[in-house]
């Protein structure tokens, strides 16, 4: 059954703080539902690119399903409206390269809109793109003050978000240097002293699509505190954030000296249970670096944790001169689904445990949760069930019987978005999914 939505409007643009209240109904489940449209501007950096000074030769090239799926001609799993302004020919087709890989790698029904740049910028920026805006989403699982990418809201809600009068809206705005000495070939092959512009590309729209924290220091103000809240706001990714202890980074006073120390302490992890469990079942480490780096803490995985050439490097803060990473990563690709993607081909598993194979029901769920296995074995299972911030509210133990396995007396759980770890004991393969408990 699909789920209905609700939606608030975020949206971080320069300057002034507004608040606007515009409603009006939609007809969700046979109810009519109102919709809140906040609109709040800040000034506020998502990602500034920068190259390392020295060249390192490295390729991870496109993932061979991906690559299989882009030359089949029958088009991505999501799709990208680009509009190009001042692009060269060389740099558009590098650039519609990256796109094609993440539109094969993610699913979307609704339209991707991409407002792309290429102009001069200050030395050494390569380039910087973010979300256009951010919404809330309601039923969505997550905390009532968690906010999403507008792509990903339309995702989640399975409607385009009107920016009026247009009735359609930009979800991500990037910008590249026409200077930078980019190497714009789509093969890898970057030379030693120059950056791979499809790297910097999926990178970027890989912040666009909501790799991103809200964690920032006023460094003109009140450099000594840390800030995570927008208005009151998280955003998603911010939910998965948790220091070593563990302790979610949402726990910690806001503005705070504690939270400055948190983010500046080299010791932050994503919590997200596929992301983890694409990641060897060890929490993946962020970008926590001693000093704050207004553009690249916070909101990347570690540079030291995945250098180049690392499967997972691409959504690192740096990139190098003879670089290329065409792969957007299975940690990466873990955490979008953990946040409310689907990806394109079916859920993220780990040893080839079959997605098909594995039908859990009802979703959303009341009180008790069927697991089908369509190839009928009664093997023994560990059954983990997780929240949002990564604890594990229960953990068991079942045999199926006829394929199936029942879960029952889960009226006690909140009504939330869990994820359920089905792990099969024969032969230590599992699947992450995730359901909605209302």
């Amino acid at each position: 059954m699909k789920k209905d939505y609700l939606l608030k409007k975020i949206s971080l643009k320069p300057i002034l703080f507004n608040t606007l209240l515009l409603f009006f109904f939609l007809g969700l489940n046979g109810q009519e539902m109102t919709l809140g449209n906040t609109v709040i501007h800040t000034d506020w950096d998502v990602c500034t690119y920068y190259p390392l000074p020295d060249s390192h030769r490295s390729k991870v090239g496109v993932p061979e399903k991906i690559k299989q799926r882009m030359e089949s001609g029958r088009g991505g799993c999501a799709t990208f409206i680009v509009g190009y302004n001042g692009f060269t020919p060389e740099a558009q087709a590098a650039f519609q390269f990256a796109v094609d890989i993440w539109s094969n790698s993610i699913e979307s029904p609704i339209p991707i809109r991409v407002s792309a740049n290429f102009g001069p910028l200050d030395p050494g920026v390569l380039g910087g793109a973010g979300p256009t805006s951010f919404r809330t989403v309601l039923f969505s699982g997550f905390p009532s003050n968690t906010v999403f990418p507008i792509a990903l809201a339309e995702k989640l809600t399975g409607a385009e978000i009107p920016d009026p009068p247009s009735s359609t809206s930009i979800d991500i705005n990037a910008t590249f240097s026409s200077t930078a000495n980019f190497y714009f070939g789509t093969d890898g092959n970057t030379p030693l002293g120059q950056i791979d512009f499809v790297s910097v590309v999926l990178h970027e729209l890989g912040h666009g699509l909501g790799i991103l924290g809200f964690g920032s220091v006023d460094n003109e103000n009140n450099p000594t505190v840390g800030i995570l809240r927008n208005s009151g706001f998280v955003n998603v990714w911010d939910n998965f954030i948790e220091n070593g202890t563990p302790a979610a980074i949402t726990s910690f006073p806001d503005p705070s000296a504690a939270l400055l120390s948190e983010f500046t302490g080299n010791n932050l992890f994503s919590n997200g249970p596929i992301t983890t469990a694409q990641n060897g079942n060890v929490k993946p480490s962020t970008y926590a670096p001693v000093t704050f780096n207004s553009g690249s803490s916070y909101s990347h995985w570690d540079e030291n944790t995945y250098p180049a050439g690392n499967p997972t490097s691409l959504m690192t803060p740096f990139i190098a001169p003879g670089e290329a990473i065409h792969d957007p990563g299975l940690v990466t690709l873990g955490f979008m689904e953990d946040m409310g993607w689907s990806i394109c081909g079916g859920s993220l598993t780990v040893d080839e445990f079959n997605v098909d194979s594995v039908e859990v029901s009802p979703n959303p769920f009341t009180e008790s949760v069927n697991i089908k296995l369509a190839n009928g074995i009664n093997d023994d299972y560990n059954i983990n069930l997780f929240d949002i911030n990564g604890r594990v509210v229960m953990s068991e133990r079942f045999s199926a019987t006829n394929g199936t396995i029942t879960i029952s007396n889960l009226d006690r759980l909140e009504d939330a978005f869990y994820f359920i770890k089905i792990t099969n004991l024969n032969n230590n393969s599992s699947i992450t999914k995730k359901i909605v408990k209302n």
